[in-house]
Parts: structure tokens; C-alpha cells; sequence
């Protein structure tokens, strides 16, 4: 019998006779609403008053609303000749029970195997299954939920009925084995039980608009050939980022659990020296949003939460990054013109401050006119005035600057600042204990200016669902160094260490609550100096001071009567880890300057952090393409580029060998020409070919060629080319690395194509070619295409598909392209 929990395989995969069968489990869906009943008209002189209508009712995802509570669906799907994944209906039954009775109707097999989730699937040569083969549950979610880390993907080609080979290039075919061997795991997460995509507690906002749209859906593009034929459920929802609980002992006998998630969002995907900064849209680089949740079960089945959001990220203006020809550090390259620097960081700001404008209307529960957020950047750069970072901070300043002035003006009473505060040079010259008092210093006078402030949202889940929140977050860090990365990682941990005072006095549970009482070692080996301290200042060059509701020191910090030492030894191993997972994510190293969290938790100490940083340049200099180019193939964007001898008549639509005859192609389609618009002509060009109205949909055909024809048309790539120029445009080199001679993408113009290909049980080749000869051009809106019958290069038996590459290129490409800009010009 199932249970309410998400099954623990959710994919398998068998073959049959040479047919590949993928079973996928999908949560059953509800009953349908009862109808309603009319009831018989009736007269009245007076009518009597309408019944007042009930109270609306607040939709969250909880217990009583788990997808899986009422068990689950397995469902065989294999791959249509179009590339799509559809029900297999074949055994007569489209639906069974359990794994089991799939298999015991299905087979027997050749071969199976199965797998712990299916994230999507990508057109390439072929069509590729992403699979997870090893997982790891990482953290509990109340009421029974989990989150999962992925130990090991592997993506699992899927042959296409009927389709022929690409002619493809020797190096477009050592990177397709290059992208079927990478492997998304450790940095990578998901829940089936709650939507990650939304903050905690993971429920769907009570009023529309009401949530930010955090992009941190790194598989979204993969689940769009299960969209087609409503199987998006099939798919498992991949999050990039950190996610990791621990939980504490409470005397009572009950536990605190605490949660550390961390989302990058996709919008500036690239590794170290290709995603520093902000790219061609705006997005800054290593950017993630962070949510540090507390939270205990009460007595009444209820869960108490409370959650600190933090953001962090690289500096949001555009540099390059110039690598040595020795081991020496990069050098970071400024434009002369600042506008050219700073273009683009108050469009970014806006960005921010419109997504913590929907947290915070998130967490209100309603659209607010005066959400009001507040930010405060903490650079944590190096000052030295040789140095390219302090280069780089005074360029931050400006920016904020000129970003404060457009966020005041379009965010009503909202706050825009910046602190900086040198890390490196702070602590050489004082010590990390000094320093940490300095930073405690420069952030809790911006987030707890007054008592009363809220530094974290507090609130009440209960088991119908319902959510109570008490207070709101509405001031928030921005904590950063130029990568975003190890110091960036001790200043988001001396923040969430602070908060977690505050936080525990909302949640009501005393310093003494707590199991582990045992003090907290000296950050250096030594005790602080309480009565020595260092000056931070803010943009306006205010001195801060600390409240005395928090702890000024480490001294302090330490002791267990004024801190809860157990939070923070458990909150530094979380950091650590952290650390390391962001690390590897974005230069596939492990964290630096880690050692002094180590030291608090009871770690092994990591290497020196000059081995770390050698080993990262490495990384970064020969294996930052070939991961940048997996990471744009997981999110679908720029094909043409990383392939670009792979047609892209294919790309838009795979169409059986036996059914060319049946399809054409459209060829440079302008970006404002919908699919809409060219089927609008296409019909009616029918209508006037042959004098007839197509008929109905009979239910004969398949549902996509209810008009007689289906049309594909291939995505607009041109923000994502824009990324990819900058991105690559960031990184010079005095001496460029060995490399194959064809390692390099390139950037070339491919006019944007569509496939139209007429249903073949309506239409035969004489039909299409009669058409052809009728229209060679397409009129769309005030546009002309030019229509050509569908073809794409193929490889020859032999390999040798050089004549193919050459004869498609003009006939396609050259010629046709002169004849579509004159007909537009």
C-alpha cells in the first residue's frame, strides 16, 4: 500500500525489442471538484438576499495538501519520432500501481535499470535523460518532507525512431562525450515533497504576485518535452546551491533543527573568470540567495520557524580578469570609461530590490504598497590603493551610489548602502577576533537599529497548512569580496551567528535549554580584548556602536550564559561545509580561510590556502570552458555555439526520414514572428493553394496536428548570445593555455528557423511539394520567409560528411540568408 511519501525511484529505464521504455512515477492527481447542482428557477416579489460568499481560504503546500498523499501513478513513456516524450499505451493500460506492475506488464526486458530521479531530458544529436544515480536525504522539512543531494547524474541517451545521424564535426563529437561524462552533483539539490522554489516554508503565496521568482530552477528547460503532454510531474525540480541541516539537543528531550539553503540563480551561470561581475543582462556572478531557518516542532502538532535571509554575490560592475603566464595572482582589468564599468548596476539593484519587495509581501501574506526593504552592501575588499581589489571597491562605491539614487526613486522609503570593511588586511594587522567585533559592529547597527526591528521573520506553521507569521524581515545584508566566496563565507556566518540570538528569543528557548553547554574555542588561540576595537564606516562615514542585546566579542560569544554555544558550533560545521560546496561550484577548489570555522566546530584542518589557490587557478584556466559549456547545456541555452555544426533544423524539430517529404522549413523568421503568426499563414496560403478549408480535428491525428500542421519554432538565443560574449570577453591570458585548435566556441550568425510539418495522414509529398511551388516565400505580418523542404546534413556510412557540412552551409546558409535580408531591407 503507498504511503504519503514520494516514492523512493522514481525512473526506470528498460528496453524491449530495441525499444527504450522509460517508467516515471507522477502523484495521483485530485478528484475532480463535485458538480454543481442547479437548482429549479423560482419566483419571488422580493428576492432574497445572495448568501455572503465563504472566506477564502489560504492554498499552502503542507500535510494535508501533499501531492503524494494519495499515492502515485507509474507511467511508461517512450520517445515519439519529434524528439517528445509521450504515454506508451501499447500494453493497453497507460497507468499501474507500483514499479512492479509496470514491469511484470512491460517486459521482459533486455536490459533495466533505475534510477533515483529524472530531472528532464535535452535535445542534442539525440535526445538525453538527465537521471540522479546516487542521492543523499541532507535535511528534514516539517511534516515529513526531505531534502536530497545529488551524488552522481548521468545523462542517458534516448534514440529517436526514424531520425538519421547528424553530420557533425570531429571536435562538436568529442564535446557531446565531454557533456555525457560530466556529472552535476555535490552543489546540486531537490525536494519532491515541497517547492523549493519558493522561500520557507515552501508554500504557494496567498495572494497572486505575492512571491519572488528566484530563476534558481537550473532544470526547467529540461522539463519542457514532458510539459508538451502535461508529464511535467515526472520531473524532479534541480536546485544549485548549498542545502544541509543540523539539529540540536534541547534538555526537554526535543531538537532544534537548523537549516542553511543556499539558491544560485541561472541568470549568470558562468565558472570563476567566465561569471564575475555583471554579464551582458545585468546579472552579477555567484549570485545566491541565502535563508538560515530555525525551526522546533510545538506540542499541538504546530512547527515554530523563524528565518534570516541573507544575500551574497560578486560585485555587480563589469572587469576582466587578465591570467599570468606564471603562478602569479590574475590581474582584474578596468574599462577607462566608469559608465562602461558601472553600466548596468542600478538596473541590477532595481532587480534585487523588486525581489525582496516579494519576500516581503511573501511573508505578509498580501501585496504591499510600502514593503520598504532596506540593503546594506558589506564589501569585505582589500583597500590597498596598488591593489586591483581596491580598485574595484572604489568602483562598488559608485555604484551603489548611482544605483541608491534610482532605487529611492522607484521603491518608496526603501535603502540603499555600503560598508567597507578589509578583511585580509584587518586581520593581519589586528586579528580575526578584532575584525569579527568590527564587522558585528558595521552590520547589527544597519539590521537592529531599534529594539524593537525584526531581524528575521518569525511565524507558525500548522498541519491544515495555515501559516501564522509574527513579524518581518525587511532589512537585509549583502555580504561580498571579489569572487564571493571565502570571506564572503566567514562574514554570512559571524552574520547568521548574531541572528541566531535574536531568533531564539522569538522561538522562545533559553540559553540554558540547550544539551551541549560547553564554550566556544578563541577564534585565534587567545581571548578578546573587550575594550579595544576597530572603526568600520558606512557610505555616509557614520562610526557604528553594538546593541547590548547582542554580543560585542568572541569573548563573549564564547561564554554559554550570554550565547547559545551549541547553535554556533553546530552553524560554524554548516559554514564549512558551505564553504567548500560553494567553492567547488564556482572554482572547483575547496574554500579557503576555512580553517578558523574548522577550529570552532572541531574539524580537521584543510591545506594552506596558497595550495588552494594554486590548484584553483589551474582549474580555472584549463577546465573553466569545458564546465561552462555543461552548465549552458543544463539550461538549454546556446546550442549553436558550444555545436555549431549541429543543424539546427534539427534542433527545432527532429522529423522521421519517412515524413521529410511531409515538412518544410521557414528560414529567417524574425524575432517578432510568433508560432502563432506563421500557422495564421500557413493556413491560410493552404486555403488559397488548394480552394478548401482544412477540416476539423477528428480525432484521427494526433493532437498537435489538430490544424492540419504542426509548427516549431526555435527559440530567441539572442539574450543568451549576449551572455556569452561577455562572459568570454572577461578573461584575457598573456600567454593563452595549450588547447586543441578547435577547443574555442564560436559565435556565428544562424538565422532563426521553423519547422512546419503537415500532418501525414491529411497531406502527401505531391500536396507539400505543390505547395513549395506555390509559395517559395511566406507572408508573415509585413514580413517574407522563405520556405525550403526539410532537410540537414547526415553522416555518410563511411564518416566522411565533409561534402554534407559544405553543400547544407551554401545552400541553407548563404544564399537564402542574402534572399530573406533583401526581401526585409
Amino acid at each position: 500500500m503507498q504511503s504519503g511519501r514520494c516514492p523512493r525511484k522514481r525512473c526506470a529505464i528498460g528496453v524491449k525489442n530495441g525499444l527504450q521504455i522509460v517508467f516515471v512515477t507522477l502523484p495521483k492527481p485530485l478528484d475532480p471538484p463535485p458538480p454543481v447542482e442547479i437548482e429549479p428557477l423560482m419566483f419571488f416579489d422580493d428576492a432574497p438576499p445572495l448568501p455572503l460568499p465563504p472566506p477564502p481560504v489560504r492554498k499552502t503546500a503542507a500535510r494535508t495538501t501533499n501531492k503524494w498523499e494519495r499515492g502515485w501513478d507509474v507511467v511508461p513513456l517512450v520517445v515519439n519520432g519529434n524528439g517528445e516524450m509521450e504515454r506508451w499505451r501499447s500494453v493497453g493500460k497507460g497507468e499501474f500501481s507500483s514499479l512492479k506492475e509496470a514491469y511484470e506488464a512491460c517486459g521482459p526486458f533486455e536490459s533495466l535499470a533505475e534510477y533515483l530521479a529524472v530531472f528532464g531530458c535535452i535535445l542534442l544529436d539525440t535526445l538525453y535523460l538527465l537521471v540522479a544515480k546516487r542521492v543523499e536525504v541532507i535535511a528534514s522539512l516539517p511534516f515529513g518532507g526531505m531534502i536530497q543531494r545529488v551524488l552522481s547524474t548521468e545523462w542517458v541517451p534516448l534514440r529517436i525512431p526514424d531520425s538519421v545521424p547528424l553530420c557533425l564535426l570531429s571536435a562538436d563529437r568529442r564535446r557531446l562525450g565531454e557533456f555525457q561524462q560530466y556529472s552535476y552533483e555535490r552543489g546540486y539539490y531537490y525536494s519532491d515533497d515541497f517547492d523549493l522554489c519558493y522561500p520557507f516554508p515552501f508554500s504557494p503565496p496567498a495572494a497572486a504576485g505575492a512571491a519572488p521568482t528566484l530563476y534558481c530552477n537550473w532544470s526547467e528547460h529540461l522539463q519542457q518535452p514532458f510539459r508538451s503532454h502535461d508529464l511535467s510531474e515526472a520531473c524532479s525540480v534541480l536546485l544549485r546551491g548549498f542545502a544541509e541541516e543540523a539539529v540540536v539537543k534541547l534538555k526537554d528531550a526535543s531538537s532544534l533543527h537548523m537549516l542553511l539553503l543556499g539558491r544560485q540563480n541561472n541568470l549568470n551561470p558562468g565558472p570563476r573568470y567566465l561569471g564575475r561581475g555583471l554579464n551582458g543582462n545585468n546579472a552579477a556572478g555567484n549570485d545566491h540567495f541565502y535563508e538560515y531557518i530555525l525551526w522546533k516542532p510545538n506540542k499541538d502538532d504546530s512547527i515554530s520557524f523563524a528565518r534570516h535571509t541573507i544575500l551574497r554575490g560578486t560585485i555587480p560592475v563589469h572587469w576582466s580578469t587578465q591570467i599570468h603566464r606564471t603562478m602569479a595572482e590574475p590581474s582584474m582589468v578596468f574599462s577607462p570609461n566608469r559608465e562602461e564599468v558601472l553600466r548596468g548596476c542600478d538596473a541590477y539593484f532595481e532587480f534585487v530590490f523588486r525581489q525582496l519587495t516579494m519576500l516581503i509581501n511573501y511573508d505578509m501574506g498580501s501585496v504591499l504598497l510600502d514593503a520598504a526593504p532596506k540593503l546594506r552592501c558589506m564589501s569585505l575588499l582589500r583597500q590597498n590603493p596598488q591593489n586591483g581589489e581596491g580598485v574595484l571597491a572604489r568602483h562598488f562605491l559608485a555604484a551603489v551610489r548611482k544605483s541608491d539614487a534610482v532605487v529611492r526613486r522607484l521603491f518608496h522609503d526603501a535603502k540603499l548602502d555600503l560598508v567597507h570593511l578589509d578583511w585580509l588586511n584587518l586581520v593581519k594587522d589586528y586579528g580575526v577576533d578584532m575584525v569579527a567585533k568590527t564587522f558585528w559592529e558595521s552590520t547589527w547597527e544597519f539590521l537592529a537599529p531599534q529594539e524593537n526591528e525584526a531581524l528575521a521573520t518569525v511565524g507558525m506553521l500548522h498541519s491544515d497548512g495555515s501559516v501564522t507569521r509574527r513579524c518581518c524581515q525587511r532589512r537585509f545584508l549583502r555580504v561580498n569580496c571579489a569572487d564571493s566566496l571565502d570571506r564572503t563565507n566567514l562574514g554570512c556566518f559571524f552574520t547568521c551567528f548574531q541572528a541566531s540570538i535574536s531568533m531564539l528569543r522569538s522561538l522562545e528557548i533559553e540559553l540554558d535549554h540547550f544539551v551541549d553547554q560547553r564554550p566556544l574555542p578563541p577564534l585565534q588561540g587567545q581571548d578578546d580584548d573587550s575594550q579595544c576595537g576597530l572603526a568600520s564606516f558606512s557610505m555616509e562615514g557614520n562610526k557604528m556602536t553594538m546593541d547590548k542585546l547582542f554580543v560585542s566579542t568572541w569573548y563573549e560569544a564564547r561564554n554559554p550564559a550570554l550565547c547559545p554555544v551549541a547553535v554556533g558550533r553546530a552553524l560554524s560545521e554548516l559554514y564549512v561545509h558551505n564553504g567548500d560546496v560553494v567553492a567547488q561550484l564556482y572554482t572547483s577548489s575547496a574554500a579557503m580561510h576555512s580553517n578558523l570555522l574548522r577550529n570552532i566546530c572541531g574539524l580537521k584542518y584543510t591545506a594552506h590556502n596558497a595550495v588552494i589557490a594554486t590548484q584553483r587557478r589551474f582549474e580555472n584556466v584549463f577546465e573553466d570552458r569545458s564546465k561552462f559549456r555543461s552548465l549552458e547545456l543544463l539550461l538549454g541555452r546556446n546550442k549553436d555555439i558550444h555545436f555549431p555544426s549541429m543543424s539546427q533544423i534539427f534542433l527545432t524539430r527532429p522529423v522521421p526520414l519517412q515524413y521529410w517529404s511531409c515538412a518544410v522549413v521557414a528560414l529567417g523568421v524574425p524575432l517578432s514572428v510568433s508560432s502563432f503568426d506563421l500557422a495564421e499563414a500557413v493556413q491560410q496560403a493552404l486555403k488559397e493553394i488548394f480552394f478548401l478549408t482544412l477540416p476539423s480535428d477528428n480525432g484521427t491525428s494526433n493532437s498537435s496536428f489538430a490544424r492540419g500542421f504542426c509548427i516549431s519554432l526555435a527559440e530567441d538565443e539572442a539574450a543568451s548570445h549576449k551572455e556569452f560574449l561577455t562572459a568570454v570577453g572577461q578573461v584575457t591570458f598573456e600567454q593563452p593555455p595549450s588547447m586543441a585548435e578547435d577547443d574555442g566556441a564560436v559565435l556565428q550568425y544562424n538565422e532563426r528557423v521553423a519547422v512546419i510539418e503537415f500532418d501525414h495522414n491529411r497531406f502527401d509529398m505531391s500536396h507539400v511539394q505543390r505547395f513549395l511551388r506555390a509559395r517559395e516565400t511566406l507572408q508573415v505580418l509585413n514580413y517574407s520567409v522563405v520556405l525550403a523542404p526539410y532537410a540537414y546534413p547526415i553522416q555518410e556510412t563511411d564518416g566522411n560528411s565533409a561534402g554534407f557540412v559544405k553543400k547544407a552551409a551554401i545552400s541553407l546558409r548563404s544564399g537564402l540568408k542574402n534572399f530573406v535580408r533583401g526581401l526585409n531591407s
